[in-house]
């Protein structure tokens, strides 16, 4: 899907992709056309090496892929530090993951939803390598710094990852408590409470940048809070809104009918019990590193249900909730890990890690399997191929195009509704093929036999022009 032009492009992109390829870098720190929000510095970057390519396709499907892959060696390798033993339950938190929607759907296109998912995994990172700064005697240096780097970049890449990362705040005032208490001399206190919360300190002074240069223009952005409007909490039935956006915080990591119920349940009490879990952490009854992330992820989960009550969150599609699925994902395997080692019957404790196992490893395959075979796609590949060719033939012999918003198929019909002021053209225009710096004139006609009288109206050096429905293009003469 990213070395071979086999997977088109579709609305959402062609509004990302206009973007990239009609403003400058400074212009696209301010207003987005066509309703958009996008992290202004991780566009920025796209827009640098995509433009570089000159808005290849290969440029402009890898950077999420290459986010992806990231997100995939991150979570094994966590899984790897967090889940020591050798169960089956401990692959979930890499599975879940790469199954969800929100990876599926978005982790070859042109959206930032990929980095979401990646640095809501590095957050758990960082989580764990605080406490490791007040355990150590002697602190790598290199380490350290990578890890102040991290809280002061992430922020400009992801507009969930200061929801990701808020709980860190918390954790860190609990283990600050545990440091005053503990028997040793002041000045060894104050030195190990300086270097756990110097790191938050720039996190807090990044945040408050990213807000004033980023955040605070879509908080002010009153078409995309009307645009999601039906997801927040509804204040006539807030109790039934609030319980039911509850369940599918969680049912929405699992895929088709069975498992979204399979999740939705099983996500519900792990919850709770890693509610009671935290509990015992906080007490110092118990502390491990899989303890302390199942606190950090009540605490965020709660977190997330507490801005939807307040209607500062939508909750119902899983891209705009997918900084929550790895913390999800850590209190399923908490519970299930949990389930086995009190359970007799080892048969029935193992059944149920598999069944999702084997639920979210289907899902993977089964989601590209549908995608294909989808006769939407077909039609959709066909217009892709012909337009392209049709624009570099036109580009070739600098000649205009004329087409119909067959080539905005399957979002023709609608999309002419949705933005009546917004043709066809500038869809056209997100083409790869398509040469910004050529500027071929293209316009649009309601039907493609009004392409020959239209050639009429246009400038007298214009002798033909190449016309098309999206999926058969010819080329006109004036007569």
């Amino acid at each position: 899907m990213v070395f071979f032009e086999i997977r088109p492009f579709w609305v959402d992109e062609w509004f990302f992709m206009y973007n990239l390829k009609t403003k400058s870098a400074a212009a696209l720190m301010g207003p987005l056309d066509y309703m958009q929000q996008f992290p202004r510095i991780y566009l920025v970057v796209l827009k640098v090496i995509t433009s570089f390519f000159n808005y290849s396709y290969i440029s402009l499907r890898l950077p999420s892929l290459v986010v992806s892959i990231a997100t995939i060696l991150v979570s094994y390798n966590l899984m790897k530090q967090v889940y020591t033993k050798q169960t089956i339950a401990r692959y979930l938190f890499i599975l879940i993951l790469v199954s969800s929607f929100t990876f599926t759907e978005y982790f070859v296109q042109i959206k930032q939803y990929a980095m979401e998912i990646l640095l809501s995994s590095m957050v758990i990172w960082q989580l764990l390598k605080l406490p490791d700064i007040t355990s150590k005697e002697n602190i790598s240096i290199t380490g350290y710094a990578l890890l102040c780097l991290s809280f002061l970049v992430f922020p400009f890449f992801s507009y969930t990852y200061p929801m990701a990362v808020a709980p860190l705040y918390f954790i860190v005032f609990f283990q600050t408590i545990s440091l005053v208490r503990a028997n040793s001399q002041v000045y060894e206190k104050l030195q190990k409470a300086f270097l756990i919360w110097f790191p938050l300190i720039l996190l807090s002074f990044s945040i408050a940048f990213f807000y004033k240069l980023d955040v605070k223009q879509v908080m002010n952005d009153g078409i995309m809070h009307s645009f999601w409007d039906f997801l927040m909490i509804d204040n006539a039935h807030k109790l039934q809104s609030f319980l039911n956006a509850f369940y599918t915080l969680f049912s929405q990591t699992g895929s088709g009918l069975i498992f979204e119920t399979l999740f939705g349940i099983i996500g519900v009490i792990s919850f709770i019990y890693g509610l009671i879990r935290s509990a015992r952490y906080l007490t110092k009854k118990e502390t491990d590193k899989e303890l302390l992330l199942v606190l950090y992820s009540c605490l965020l989960l709660t977190t997330a249900l507490l801005l939807f009550l307040f209607r500062k969150l939508p909750i119902g599609t899983p891209r705009l909730n997918a900084f929550t699925v790895p913390s999800i994902a850590i209190l399923i395997i908490h519970f299930l890990n949990d389930l086995s080692s009190k359970l007799k019957n080892k048969a029935i404790a193992g059944f149920l890690p598999v069944v999702l196992v084997i639920g979210v490893t289907g899902n993977i395959f089964t989601t590209y399997f549908v995608y294909f075979t989808n006769p939407v796609y077909k039609k959709q590949m066909n217009i892709y191929t012909a337009t392209q060719k049709a624009i570099r033939d036109a580009q070739l012999k600098h000649i205009p195009m004329v087409i119909t918003s067959g080539v905005k198929y399957p979002y023709n019909g609608t999309g002419e509704k949705r933005n009546p002021d917004h043709p066809s053209v500038w869809v056209l225009k997100t083409f790869p093929a398509y040469d910004m710096n050529q500027n071929l004139p293209v316009y649009q006609v309601k039907d493609i036999s009004d392409a020959p009288i239209f050639i009429k109206s246009l400038p007298p050096e214009e002798k033909e022009v190449i016309a098309g429905d999206g999926e058969i293009y010819t080329t006109l003469q004036r007569h």
